[in-house]
């Protein structure tokens, strides 16, 4: 008991460095003491050297370390779970230029067809009426009236679509084959497009009892149809997504034409986190950027509700590979620190006037 105590004495001597090493105790421990100093100066002169650590635990790693904060970490609170959770298509450049320069319009065929054109382009020329929308010299106002309306109500089919196959599957005891899954996802990609506008813009009174009408006339509406004939919907939803597409085309020619309002007021406007989280954009990223984004996911719904049109409601869902990729593909991008280049801020500046 004695010998442990004054051992245990002797090391706390020797750890303040105010005492010396007794020579009853051997000189295994000094020894090893040194050696473990002379390993850790011999590591540092390796890694001076080879501009590499030689210890295991210090080597590099092509994983990112978890704690490197990630784009979406940087938004409010409330935006953060949206950003992580959810992984949308993360555009290219190519993929933009490709629709851009090929705005698709699909030709009625049936008598259904037909009534769903004739009802969504009555509605567009009103609507382009009772915004002030017009092809040239747009006024600043009536586009961010626009965009509001449109992406508050465009967000209503596909939820819509989703709760009645969602009640059909329950009822039914059978699979969906992945329709819902589909269809959460346009609407919560037309939600985001408008939360991403309202960092950008605020909503009036006006603009916000017409969203209310919107979605309280056209809902039953279009709810009752999916009931009785659902391709209908679904064409209408494809037509309802084309003049989105041209308003997003016209609107994103506007920004880049120097000489236009658009381009004064929304050509170095920079985007906003919310965008560049969601879309992977890089940090110098502009408006136009987003834009550009958003009118290629018109472009994905315009695609998917033509295709749901000429489907039956229970054959399997063609895009369910499609989710897959693009969220490897988001996930990729995330953790590698990397982003999706459109590149407008390189080349916006050097368009030249339109004749």
């Amino acid at each position: 008991m004695a010998s442990s105590i004054r051992a245990a004495r002797c090391l706390r001597a020797f750890a303040t460095g105010r005492g010396a090493w007794p020579k009853a105790l051997g000189a295994q421990i000094p020894c090893a003491t040194q050696l473990l100093a002379q390993r850790r100066w011999h590591a540092g002169q390796e890694s001076l050297n080879d501009h590499r650590p030689s210890i295991k635990h210090f080597r590099e790693s092509a994983v990112p370390h978890p704690l490197i904060s990630k784009s979406h970490q940087h938004l409010d609170a409330d935006e953060r779970p949206v950003v992580s959770l959810m992984h949308n298509h993360v555009w290219s450049k190519e993929e933009i230029d490709a629709r851009l320069g090929n705005l698709y319009q699909h030709k009625p065929q049936k008598l259904s067809d037909r009534v769903m054109h004739g009802v969504m382009y009555s509605l567009y020329r009103s609507f382009n009426w009772m915004t002030g929308f017009k092809p040239v010299n747009t006024p600043v106002k009536a586009v961010e009236w626009r965009l509001i309306v449109l992406e508050s109500f465009a967000g209503v089919p596909g939820f819509m679509a989703a709760m009645f196959r969602h009640f059909r599957s329950l009822r039914t005891l059978q699979r969906d084959h992945g329709w819902i899954h589909t269809l959460l996802e346009e609407a919560e990609n037309e939600r985001m497009h408008l939360l991403v506008c309202m960092k950008m813009f605020k909503a009036s009174a006006i603009t916000r009892s017409l969203v209310v009408a919107a979605q309280v006339c056209m809902t039953p509406f279009l709810a009752l149809i999916y009931v009785v004939h659902p391709k209908a919907v679904h064409r209408f939803v494809g037509y309802l997504e084309e003049t989105a597409c041209m308003t997003y085309a016209n609107i994103i020619h506007q920004v880049e034409t120097p000489g236009t309002p658009l381009h004064e007021a929304w050509a170095k406007l920079p985007a906003p986190a919310l965008a560049k989280a969601y879309w992977k954009l890089s940090d110098e990223a502009l408006w136009v950027d987003t834009l550009k984004c958003m009118f290629a996911d018109e472009c994905n719904h315009r695609d998917v509700n033509h295709t749901f049109a000429t489907m039956e409601s229970d054959d399997p869902n063609p895009f369910v590979e499609k989710h897959k990729a693009d969220a490897i593909h988001a996930w990729r991008l995330e953790n590698g620190g990397l982003s999706a280049d459109i590149g407008c801020y390189q080349t916006l500046g050097t368009k030249k006037p339109a004749a």
